[in-house]
C-alpha cells in the first residue's frame, strides 16, 4: 500500500482526520480538488462571519452619538468588506496548508474517485491505502428532484453571495434556516430591503419556538419582512418570486433572489466501484464505518449534522476507530450556532423533548455586559431533567456562541444544575448569566424576580 490512510476531501472533516492520523504516526495522503479548508473556510462559516462582523459595526452607527462618538459622512464600501473577508480566508487557508505540510501529509490536488476498497484515482495517478476516509462535504441545494425550483437560473446560492457583493437594494431570500437568517441579518444591517420567504410556519425550526419568535421579532425590527408558509412557485428573469400562502397567490419583486434551502452531499465519488449505495447519504455505524473494508465516512455526507465542528469530530472518531484508538469525542452532544444579532446558540434537548423538565431562564435585559454592548433583549435558558441533570440549553444573547461551551460541557458530562451554579462566574460578563439561569432552576437567581409558586 502507498499509504496507511487516504482522505478524500480537504474540508474541516478531511484535514482534521488527516492531521489526527498523522499525529498517530500514520502515512497519510489528502486529496482535494479545490482549496483546502472546504466549504467552512472558503465559502461558508468564515467568510459569512467576516461579512457579519463588518455589518454589525456599520449598523451600530445609529447608536454612536449615545456612546459619545460623533462621526459624519459614514459610508459603506462593500468591496472593502469583501476584500477583508478574502484576506481572512487566505490567512486561515495558508495556516491549514502549513499544518498539512508540517504533519508530513501528502497533499494531492485534483478530483479523486474510488476505484476499489483500497484505491483512489486522482488525475492520472492511482493511490492505495489500508484505509480511506470519505470527507467530500456538501454543496448548496436548489430544490429536490421531485420539486425543482422553476427559475433557479435566476437566483444566487450561498457560494455566489460570498464570492462578490450582491447588486441592488431589494433582496429576496428563499429559506428559513441558518444560512437564510444569517444572510437576512447581513443585508438588513448594511441597509438593504430584505424579504424572507419561509416555507414553514416559522423560521429556524431546528430551534425552540421561543427562539423562533424572539429572532423573528428582532429581524422584523431590523427591517426584514418575513413571510411564513410561502410555497415557491417560480422565479422570473426580472427576479420576481411567485409564491402561495394560505391567503392565496402573491409575488415579491426584487433586484436579487438568494436560495438558502439547504445543502446536499457530494456523492459522485465512485461509490458504485466499491458496492456502496447512497440515495441521500452514506450510512455509517457509530465508528463512522461504511461496512466496506477499509472505508469510513464523516461530516456532511453521512446525513447527521451539517456543521463544521461535527465534521471534524466525526473524522477524529473515524480515524481513532480505524487505527484502534479509544474514542475521544462525544458525538451525541453537538452545539449549534446561528450568527444573528444577537446570536443564537443551543445544545442538547429542548424542554419539549423530556417529561418533567426543569427550566431556568435568565433575561439578558438584567445583564450588565449586555446593556454595555447596547443589547437589552435575549435570554439564556437551561433545561434539566427530573434529577437536576442538565440536558439542554439555549442562548439568545450577545456573543452567545462564545459562551455556549460551558453548557455544552455540562450536557456532555451530565453535570447537575447545582454543580454549574456553584462555579463563580466573572462579573461583568455575558457568561455570568449562565450561572443565574442555572440558579433560576431553583428559584435562586439574584437578578431575577422570585418565581411564582
Amino acid at each position: 500500500m502507498d499509504f496507511d490512510l487516504i482522505v478524500l476531501g480537504g474540508g474541516p472533516g478531511g484535514y482534521t482526520g488527516a492531521i489526527r492520523a498523522a499525529k498517530l504516526g500514520k502515512k497519510v495522503a489528502l486529496i482535494e480538488k479545490r482549496e483546502v479548508g472546504g466549504t467552512c473556510l472558503n465559502c461558508g462559516c468564515i467568510p459569512t462571519k467576516a461579512l457579519l462582523h463588518s455589518a454589525e459595526i456599520y449598523s451600530g452607527k445609529s447608536e454612536w452619538e449615545e456612546l459619545g462618538i460623533k462621526a459624519e459622512n459614514v459610508a459603506l464600501d462593500e468591496s472593502k468588506i469583501y476584500e477583508r473577508k478574502q484576506r481572512i480566508v487566505g490567512t486561515l487557508r495558508d495556516g491549514v496548508r502549513s499544518l498539512i505540510k508540517s504533519n508530513g501529509i501528502e497533499l494531492i490536488e485534483g478530483e479523486g474517485k474510488l476505484t476499489g476498497e483500497h484505491t483512489v484515482k486522482v488525475n492520472d495517478r492511482e493511490v492505495s491505502a489500508d484505509f480511506i476516509l470519505l470527507a467530500t462535504g456538501s454543496i448548496p441545494s436548489a430544490g429536490s428532484k421531485e420539486r425543482p425550483l422553476i427559475g433557479v437560473e435566476y437566483t444566487l446560492n450561498s457560494d455566489d453571495v460570498l464570492d462578490s457583493p450582491v447588486k441592488g437594494d431589494n433582496i429576496t431570500i428563499i429559506g428559513a434556516g441558518v444560512i437564510a437568517v444569517e444572510f437576512a441579518t447581513y443585508f438588513a444591517a448594511i441597509g438593504k430591503n430584505v424579504t424572507l420567504l419561509a416555507p414553514g410556519e416559522r423560521i429556524i425550526k431546528m430551534m425552540s419556538k421561543d427562539a423562533s419568535v424572539q429572532l423573528s421579532s428582532v429581524l422584523k425590527k431590523q427591517g426584514v419582512k418575513i413571510v411564513t408558509g410561502a410555497k415557491i412557485k417560480s422565479v422570473q428573469s426580472d427576479h420576481t418570486v411567485n409564491y402561495e400562502t394560505e391567503k392565496g397567490a402573491d409575488s415579491v419583486p426584487g433586484d436579487a433572489v438568494i436560495t438558502a434551502i439547504g445543502r446536499r452531499p457530494v456523492l459522485d465519488i465512485g461509490l458504485e466501484n466499491v458496492g456502496l449505495t447512497a440515495e441521500k447519504f452514506i450510512n455509517v455505524d457509530e465508528n463512522m464505518y461504511t461496512g466496506k473494508a477499509g472505508i469510513y465516512a464523516c461530516g456532511d455526507i453521512i446525513g447527521r449534522i451539517q456543521l463544521a465542528h461535527f465534521a471534524a469530530a466525526s473524522a477524529i472518531t473515524a480515524v481513532e476507530s480505524m487505527f484502534g484508538s479509544k474514542h475521544s469525542m462525544d458525538l451525541d452532544v453537538c452545539p449549534s450556532c446561528i450568527y444573528t444579532m444577537p446570536e443564537l446558540a443551543s445544545v442538547g434537548k429542548k424542554e419539549t423533548d423530556i417529561e418533567n423538565a426543569k427550566v431556568g431562564k435568565f433575561l439578558m435585559g438584567a445583564n450588565g455586559k449586555s446593556l454595555i454592548e447596547g443589547v437589552n433583549r435575549g435570554y439564556i435558558k437551561v433545561i434539566a431533567d427530573e434529577n437536576d441533570v442538565i440536558v439542554g440549553a439555549e442562548i439568545f444573547a450577545v456573543r452567545g456562541t462564545d459562551i455556549l461551551g460551558e453548557l455544552s460541557l455540562a450536557v456532555s458530562k451530565g453535570l447537575k444544575a447545582h454543580e454549574v451554579a456553584s462555579v463563580i462566574h466573572p462579573h461583568p460578563t455575558v457568561m455570568e448569566a449562565v450561572g443565574e439561569s442555572v440558579e433560576d432552576i431553583y428559584g435562586m437567581a439574584t437578578h431575577m424576580a422570585p418565581k411564582r409558586r
